[in-house]
């Protein structure tokens, strides 16, 4: 059987058309390792080994850094609330809710330190402090003064022994800073300044790290600070 036979013509137009589809492949295959490989490969250890997971930016959840996994927050109350504990709330929630929440806040709580408008953060520890209880220091009558008639100090006084009272460092007045062992107005000013940079403090400890307070400083004014 002869094989199909083909004009000049015929020939020409095969040759023709074969061109043109070489031409289309390769302009497709060049378009396509023109584009950007915008995928991002995450890698997370497992026992054999890294498991490697490529994904594109569209597979992508938005992340927040308060919400948690089941869209909730988990945090604990403590201080001056009538029922501290851990609580959950929605992730948007804010930090006057989570008062609520742990049955409100008690008559001698100070929550004008705190930022009740906060949104709560994932695994939070919130702490409602106590109003500062300020005792006046007694006043010993000068000589010709009547006993008794001795007027009351002012809530400035130095703190010298314990059972004068603390001054909460979280939520005093630059005044009342003043009233702890070795602290005057430019100390008082720095560890204000210092606590409006970190939010509150922790620890004791971090007052050193307010310029002017050492060792030896805060040892003496260790007794008569709360947080």
């Amino acid at each position: 059987m002869r094989g199909v036979e083909f004009t000049r013509n015929q020939k020409w137009a095969l040759l023709a058309l074969i061109g043109l589809s070489a031409i289309g492949l390769s302009v497709n295959f060049a378009r396509q390792s023109s584009q950007p490989d915008d995928s991002i490969l995450i890698e997370e250890p497992s026992n054999g080994g890294a498991a490697r997971v490529r994904t594109s930016d569209s597979d992508l959840m938005p992340s927040s850094g308060t919400r948690g996994s089941s869209g909730q927050v988990v945090f604990q109350v403590v201080g001056c609330v009538y029922r501290p504990g851990v609580y959950r709330l929605p992730w948007s929630s804010r930090i006057y809710e989570a008062i609520q929440a742990a049955g409100g806040a008690k008559p001698d709580a100070d929550t004008n330190s705190l930022n009740l408008a906060a949104k709560i953060e994932d695994g939070a520890r919130i702490d409602v402090p106590a109003k500062v209880a300020v005792r006046p220091a007694a006043v010993v009558p000068s000589a010709g003064q009547p006993a008794g008639s001795a007027s009351t100090a002012s809530s400035g006084g130095k703190l010298k022994t314990p059972g004068e009272g603390t001054v909460n460092i979280n939520a005093a007045s630059v005044e009342e800073l003043q009233r702890l062992p070795g602290v005057g107005p430019a100390t008082a000013e720095k560890i204000a300044d210092y606590r409006r940079q970190i939010g509150r403090f922790t620890s004791c400890e971090q007052l050193m790290d307010v310029k002017g307070i050492g060792p030896k400083k805060l040892e003496k004014m260790r007794l008569f600070v709360s947080l």
